[in-house]
């Protein structure tokens, strides 16, 4: 193993130099070497389409892959394994301790995320003083926290990303939450944004422009955004506010928190078509004052 990973060290140097390009590696993830190969060699070969183990997302392009484990395929992007910490550290979902990279195994194979609820068929960060289990993607999810009256405790704003498997029920309209929803894990309570009182349009103080309700807003390639009010990091799979004129873009929460007073939201409000019978509905629709404030 030593004189493997001593190889390993060479290409790397030597890749960086533009001698070679690196072909296998040994990577802290699993316990077999990975070769870097192009997707479609692994989809002749794997019995079942596979997903990316880190993202659980599909997988295109440039892969690594363990060819000695095609039954049960481990397979990551290229930007996935270069990304990967050892650890994370302050996960959203549990900011008590440090979540460690852990194999996946016969033992582990099977159990459910502690986060999303699906099968853990992936990388798992876990901390074990507190049997605490993630997939890698729900353990580095950014995400915000809004307070709504349709639910007694804060939700959390999630994109597609997180339910992969599975689309969570809306509380709302009783329709699948296929995009991005907001929601309580302790409750297994979920709701489309469009089925709470969120103005599609509003005038804040803090720009020169009318904000518009906007799917995800990616402006370059860079891998990092932020929003332009608070200045911290914002998840680009999320719905935010947006002025196209000026490309600012703001979290929904340091958007809403601020627009006052509150019956100046429902003016704006273009409600989604709703199925009879959520538990939410008639709550939502007797109370006129529904607000969204900061935590």
């Amino acid at each position: 193993m030593e004189c493997a990973a001593l190889n390993d060290d060479l290409a790397i140097r030597q890749a960086k130099k533009g001698r070679q390009t690196i072909t296998t590696i040994y990577h802290f993830s699993h316990s077999h070497q990975l070769t870097r190969c192009k997707i479609d060699r692994i989809l002749q070969a794997a019995i079942k389409v596979p997903a990316c183990v880190a993202c659980r997302q599909d997988m295109y392009g440039l892969v690594y892959a363990c060819l000695d484990c095609l039954d049960f395929p481990f397979i990551l992007h290229e930007s996935c394994l270069k990304d990967m910490p050892m650890e994370v550290l302050e996960s959203t979902f549990h900011p008590q301790h440090p979540l460690l990279s852990h194999q996946l195994n016969e033992m582990t194979r099977g159990e459910t995320c502690n986060t999303c609820k699906e099968e853990m068929d992936c990388i798992i960060f876990a901390c074990f003083d507190c049997g605490v289990s993630q997939h890698y993607s729900c353990a580095k999810y950014q995400t915000r926290k809004i307070k709504h009256n349709c639910h007694d405790h804060h939700l959390l704003h999630f994109g597609k990303s997180i339910f992969v498997k599975t689309s969570p029920q809306c509380n709302a309209c009783g329709e699948d939450c296929s995009g991005t929803l907001f929601s309580c894990i302790d409750c297994a309570f979920h709701t489309h944004l469009e089925c709470i009182p969120l103005p599609n349009i509003v005038e804040h103080r803090h720009h020169l422009h009318p904000l518009t309700l906007t799917n995800s807003v990616v402006e370059d390639n860079s891998g990092e955004y932020y929003c332009d009010m608070c200045e911290t990091a914002r998840n680009p799979e999320h719905d935010v506010y947006y002025c196209e004129e000026c490309t600012y873009t703001a979290h929904i929460d340091c958007v809403i928190s601020e627009v006052e007073p509150p019956e100046k939201i429902v003016e704006y409000l273009v409600p989604r078509p709703r199925k009879e019978g959520p538990q939410i509905r008639k709550q939502i629709d007797e109370d006129s004052d529904e607000e969204v404030v900061e935590e």
